[in-house]
Formats: C-alpha cells, structure tokens, sequence
C-alpha cells in the first residue's frame, strides 16, 4: 500500500521530469499521531533573487496524510480515505495596465483551458473555467492608495486514490507525472499570457482578450 515517502518521493520524480523545480518544501508532523502535512513550491525557470518584479507563475502543491493514512500504510484492514493533492496556481503581475478584473480572470480561464486542451483533450471539452481569485496589494502611506502588484489565484483538488485503481506504484508515477506535466503546462500558459519577453512580470497584450 502506499506510504507517504511514497508519495514524496513520487512527486519529487514527477516535477524534476517535468522541468519544475522546487522553491520550498515544508514538512509539519505530529509523530505522536503520525499526521503530517506537506507544501511544496514549485517554479520553473527563473532568476534570482525571486521579487514581485520578476516572480514566474509557480504552483503550491500540499497534501495531509492523516493517522489513517498511516494506519492504513501499515496493512490495517480500514475504509479508504480520500488523499487530496491541492493544486494553486499563482500569477503575479506588476503593471496596473488597463485591464479589468474580469479580463484578467478569463485570461487566466483561457491559459488553464489551453493546458487541458493539450493534456487532456477529451476532458477539455467538458470542463468548466477554474475558478479565479484576483488580489490587489497596494502600498502603504499617501492620501492615494499606489497599486504595487495583483495576484491571480485559482485552487484545484485531486484525489490520489480516484487516479489509481491498480494500487501498483510504478502506476502512481505515472499518473504523478502526468498531474506535473499538466501543472507545468498551465505554468508555462500563464507565463505566456502575463509575461512580456523580458519576464518582468507584466503582462502583454492578448488581441483575444
């Protein structure tokens, strides 16, 4: 069955096949109940130092693994308990420009939509748009609050063990990697529609949008 070393180690493969790399990679565990929670950043290509500047999209991948999953690990004849793997995308854009809240959300619909088209094309077809959350960070002082940068961020859940009927490991790598290239794609997406080509996190002009 599986473990959560599993899990990780699995995930680990994936975004290094993929071309992701990771940015952080917190682990909090209470050893006395065995629960455990994991959050992973995970970027493509960039440069450093990382700032609102010149921040990529990049993904926020987390999971729980709970006492039952733990117990279960360990052969224990239990019903299954779901295992989430929460997927937030985060697109950062420094210039006010003269878009819209409702224009920046279906660009960021169109990049993810894109993504599935590639990946999955027949579930593509029935999908509807991810949901998108815009968040405007201003600066402080002065009679007129200055916008300093907007955030777009939209959250997705899978279930591990709905992807994985055969509960064979070498079929979990595969479906992690096929998750990561998906995630990767969508990165890559949203880098295309909010990036200009000198990658200062600005966003160019879509004739479509």
């Amino acid at each position: 069955m599986l473990t959560y070393d599993d899990l990780v180690t699995g995930l680990e493969d994936a975004w290094l096949a993929v071309g992701l790399h990771e940015h952080a990679f917190v682990e909090s565990v209470i050893p006395a109940t065995h629960d455990r929670t994991c959050k992973i950043e995970l970027f493509p290509e960039h440069d450093e130092p990382l700032t609102s500047e010149n921040m990529p999209p990049y993904l926020e991948l987390s999971f729980s693994w709970s006492p039952a999953h733990q117990l279960i690990a360990e052969g224990r004849e239990l019903p299954l308990e779901p295992l989430d793997l929460t997927w937030t995308y985060t697109a950062t854009l420094t210039s006010q420009g003269e878009r819209n809240d409702t224009e920046l959300v279906r660009m960021f619909q169109r990049a993810v939509q894109g993504a599935f088209q590639r990946c999955y094309p027949a579930e593509a077809a029935e999908m509807e748009p991810v949901a998108v959350e815009v968040r405007r960070v201003y600066l402080p002082g002065g009679q007129r609050l200055q916008l300093d940068y907007i955030q777009l961020v939209s959250s997705t859940i899978s279930d591990i063990f709905e992807q994985w009927p055969d509960r064979d490991l070498q079929g979990l790598r595969g479906i992690l990697r096929t998750e990561l290239q998906l995630a990767s794609t969508i990165i890559n997406n949203l880098a295309d529609s909010f990036t200009t080509p000198k990658g200062r996190g600005n966003y160019k002009t879509v004739d479509a949008a």
